[in-house]
């Protein structure tokens, strides 16, 4: 009797109907290297099969040993070429882990160019490295020294140190290299005597900021060094590329900067002018604040919620009756509480943006006495923020130096005169003796310094004077005076009516 053929169901699809079957008769075994697709050969570069093959077939060794000899050449040529290579990889990512380390003490374009420029010195020192700026009269080749370096700065191959002439020939370079349409990096061997120093090839990479030119690195290398390789000429695309992100991002943060100091100063010159008396006082306190924080050694964060807080400490008077702000003679006891109110409406305003909350103590406190008669809380002696105390020198300082509807202007010897009495009443007698001998200092066997002071301190913060924008006009002043010319928000009582 014959048995019918067993039959097994094929797994199916949850879609498919459950009714296909094979017979098991059927089914055909898969080759291993059906399972494994066509096998690919590589390639036999050195052609050491083939050697191995002649070996097997003919076996005189002797008469192949000069291709076998050959071939185990070219391959260790090879690896050789690619242990250069990994080892300038290396190098290349050196330079960026350096550069990035060092950012965070990066404040403007000045210094990045600079940190750029001493990364590349070290890690090509036999080579030369300029940053080359188109200037009116031309370009001009500028290098910084690395005063950090165990070997003094580099001369240029004319021995001229940090600079060098930019004769014809490299002139050419750079104007191609600048030119929109040029490629990225350009290496060009010199012409004979079309360089001095026997300078050999010289290297041009453009470092671009948006659309704008910044300048051009240029490396230099003489006759006795090794020619620029294709991986040298990568990285120093990458790093200029690198480079111009970074500059253009510090340019974008001071258009940033600079248009919201704009608004600020325009908001705060408006309240000031509701008082024809105080017309410039907030910048006037911001600047003098700011210096004496300078000479105090703030740090960078501190000194610029400083600046905020005394160009602010006066905005909450945008809600105080005219009436009263600028009523000549004593004010009311009724009239004196509505004009107490300031510091807090001026907490309110501020409070409401974030990134200024370091600077609300400043504002809020300005007013505080340091016997404890102050307004608003009372506080008294160092229970009052360090950074209200500051302002309130400033503030005191600049509004008895000023005109007010009820007397003239103090002079400002007169000025630091009443600020000594009224140390460890009003003011902090610590601060006070900081802030007379730091004006003394800066004002001192100079007729026209008090008027130059004035006039710089009704310009504060006008574009970007700010601490970390070290090459404006006002920061160089700041340098010169060992800590500038600013002024602060401050304190007022009411028997001067240093409001």
């Amino acid at each position: 009797m014959t048995r019918p053929k067993k039959q097994h169901a094929v797994p199916t699809s949850p879609g498919a109907p459950a009714t296909s079957k094979i017979e098991a008769s059927d089914a055909r075994p898969v080759s291993r290297a059906a399972r494994e697709g066509p096998k690919i050969e590589e390639p036999d570069r050195l052609g050491l099969r083939s050697l191995i093959f002649d070996l097997r077939s003919s076996g005189d060794l002797t008469a192949l040993l000069p291709a076998l000899s050959s071939s185990v050449e070219q391959l260790m040529t090879e690896h050789q070429g690619m242990a250069d290579e990994l080892l300038c990889l290396y190098e290349q990512l050196g330079i960026i882990f350096e550069i990035t380390r060092k950012l965070a003490g990066v404040h403007n374009e000045s210094d990045v160019l600079d940190l750029f420029l001493i990364s590349l010195r070290r890690s090509f020192e036999e080579r030369t490295v300029f940053a080359a700026h188109s200037r009116p009269r031309g370009w001009v080749l500028e290098g910084k020294r690395d005063r950090h370096a165990s070997r003094p700065g580099r001369e240029g191959p004319d021995g001229s140190g940090d600079t060098m002439v930019v004769n014809e020939w490299l002139r050419g370079l750079l104007d191609r290299a600048a030119n929109p349409g040029a490629p990225g990096v350009i290496v060009e061997s010199a012409l004979p005597g079309a360089m001095p120093g026997a300078i050999a090839e010289a290297m041009i990479a453009p470092v671009i900021s948006g659309d704008a030119l910044v300048c051009s690195l240029v490396l230099l290398r003489t006759e006795k060094t090794p020619a620029f390789r294709a991986s040298e000429m990568m990285l120093i695309e990458s790093l200029t590329t690198f480079c111009g992100d970074l500059i253009r991002s510090h340019r974008l943060v001071r258009e940033l900067r600079e248009m919201s100091l704009t608004m600020v100063r325009a908001l705060v010159n408006a309240i000031d002018q509701k008082d024809e008396y105080t017309c410039g006082h907030s910048l006037r306190v911001a600047y003098y604040a700011t210096t004496l924080g300078q000479h105090l050694g703030l740090g960078e964060v501190d000194l610029q919620m400083l600046q905020w807080a005394a160009l602010l400490h006066d905005v909450g008077k945008i809600g105080i009756r005219d009436n009263v702000l600028k009523k000549e003679g004593k004010l009311t006891p009724e009239e004196f509480g509505h004009i107490q109110e300031h510091p807090v409406r001026s907490h309110k305003v501020v409070q409401e943006v974030p990134q200024l909350l370091r600077a609300l103590d400043g504002i809020l406190h300005h007013h505080e006495r340091y016997d404890g008669s102050g307004y608003p809380a009372g506080l008294k002696g160092e229970q009052i923020p360090y950074q209200a105390r500051i302002i309130q020198i400033a503030d005191v300082f600049d509004a008895l130096t000023s005109n007010r509807s009820y007397r003239k202007a103090f002079d400002w010897q007169r000025a630091l005169g009443i600020l000594q009495e009224e140390a460890g009443k009003t003011v902090d007698p610590c601060l006070q003796k900081i802030f007379d001998t730091l004006i003394r200092e800066t004002l001192k066997d100079e007729p026209m310094a008090w008027e130059r002071m004035v006039e710089h301190a009704n310009r504060f913060m006008q574009g970007l004077d700010a601490p970390d924008d070290r090459e404006s006009d006002d920061a160089t002043v700041r340098r010169r005076d060992q800590g500038g010319s600013v002024r602060a928000p401050g304190v007022g009582g009411n028997r001067r009516r240093m409001t």
